[in-house]
């Protein structure tokens, strides 16, 4: 029997992928590294391009806003410079954001930190007055806990103690402090060098965005079918909806939550309230556990002050997230993501035994997107189906 040219390509790529699925199999820890070290090599870039992904929906943003495209048409001096202007912006406005952010932070934290360690010394016999009080019919129990809450900790020998190590230290004390410092230096550099080439790729990817489409475009449509092309184009336009909207939705949102935090939190006088409203709007990028770890912390850090306003500070918590799930949430998140709540949970699940927070934040738009495909699949098949029983068509029989 005479193959023809397609069936022989479809047998070329079955036993490619067949060779491919043993070398796997027998040679897993080959292809682990080799993938480890690819993924390693293009860490920056990808890193690159979602950076690119994030600050092009504040770029496009800003051109549309500041250069109107009757205008940068008329004028070609606008037209040369909104793409550069429109890049410097972003970049200003969103360093200003974390400037702000790490202003507002970094002070009331240390504050904190100081009002911890001067109340810890009266919180520990409060502390141990209370545990006397619940271990009462433990004895043996009660002396540990005193023992353990009694003991008091003298800094001045504590340092001298370090004064000591320091100076009695051995050679391999001092070349394992030398190890470990140089490491630490090392992971500082190529952290450093590793941002350093995704920034550039990144502004070399917002910079010339529309020629870089015009290339993917060209390259899909060359190597597909008209079918499989429309497919991927389809795909790639919903992946940039879905993930645009969520991001820019989460963004909204967590300005929204800092306000809301804020204004009743410090009218009810509580401490700390600038940076508990940031902690729970940086959290909230978490879906789901973002919530209850930023209403943990809030309760902890009010209180080392007042452990009475603490309680309150929980039931107020309580009141605002109801009220931001219910009311805002939907409004500024759910119509960009479009996901149902088990489909959250699963990509949340999934996503973060995988790859930890950011997986948390990638797997939501991603299901969104698959749960798009899956549900324009499922219509369009059973619209076809429709179709066919109201002509009183039957499908063929596949084994005929």
């Amino acid at each position: 029997m005479r193959l023809d040219k397609k069936t022989m390509h479809k047998i070329e790529w079955l036993i490619v992928f067949t060779v491919l699925v043993i070398i796997c199999c027998f040679r897993f820890d080959l292809v682990a590294a080799v993938v480890k070290g690819i993924i390693r090599l293009l860490t920056p870039f990808m890193l690159g391009a979602a950076m690119a992904f994030g600050i092009n929906l504040l770029m496009r943003f800003l051109e549309r806003k500041l250069f109107d495209n009757r205008h940068a048409k008329k004028y070609r001096v606008l037209q040369k410079i909104r793409r550069p202007v429109s890049i410097v912006l972003s970049l200003l406005i969103i360093a200003g954001v974390l400037a702000a952010v790490i202003g507002l932070v970094i002070p009331q934290l240390g504050e904190a930190i100081r009002n911890v360690a001067v109340n810890l010394e009266t919180a520990i016999p409060r502390l141990r007055t209370w545990l006397d009080s619940l271990l009462s019919g433990n004895p043996e129990m009660q002396e540990t806990v005193n023992q353990v809450l009694g003991q008091e900790l003298d800094w001045s020998a504590i340092l001298r103690e370090v004064v000591n190590f320091l100076k009695s230290g051995s050679a391999a004390d001092w070349q394992g402090a030398v190890s470990v410092a140089t490491g630490f230096l090392e992971n500082i550099f190529s952290s450093l060098s590793t941002f350093v080439i995704a920034f550039v790729f990144a502004c070399y990817m917002l910079g010339r965005k529309e020629k870089l489409y015009s290339q993917a475009s060209r390259t899909i449509h060359a190597f597909l079918p008209e079918r499989g092309a429309a497919w991927v184009s389809k795909v790639l336009h919903l992946c940039q909806d879905k993930f645009g909207g969520f991001i820019t939705g989460q963004c909204m949102e967590a300005c929204i939550l800092v306000v809301i935090y804020w204004v009743p939190l410090s009218i009810g006088g509580f401490p700390y309230a600038p940076l508990i409203s940031v902690i729970i709007a940086l959290l909230s990028f978490i879906p789901i556990f973002g919530c209850y770890v930023s209403c943990v912390i809030g309760a902890l850090l009010v209180l080392t002050v007042d452990p009475f306003q603490a309680l309150i500070f929980v039931v107020v918590f309580v009141v605002i997230q109801q009220i931001e799930s219910n009311l805002i949430y939907p409004r500024v998140v759910g119509g960009s993501v479009d996901l149902p709540g088990i489909w959250v949970l699963l990509a949340v699940s999934v996503g973060g035994s995988l790859f930890g927070i950011v997986g948390m934040l990638v797997f939501i738009p991603l299901a969104s997107v698959l749960y798009s495909l899956l549900r324009d699949e499922v219509n369009k098949r059973m619209e076809r189906k429709k179709q066919n029983h109201d002509t009183g068509h039957k499908p063929e029989n596949i084994s005929q």
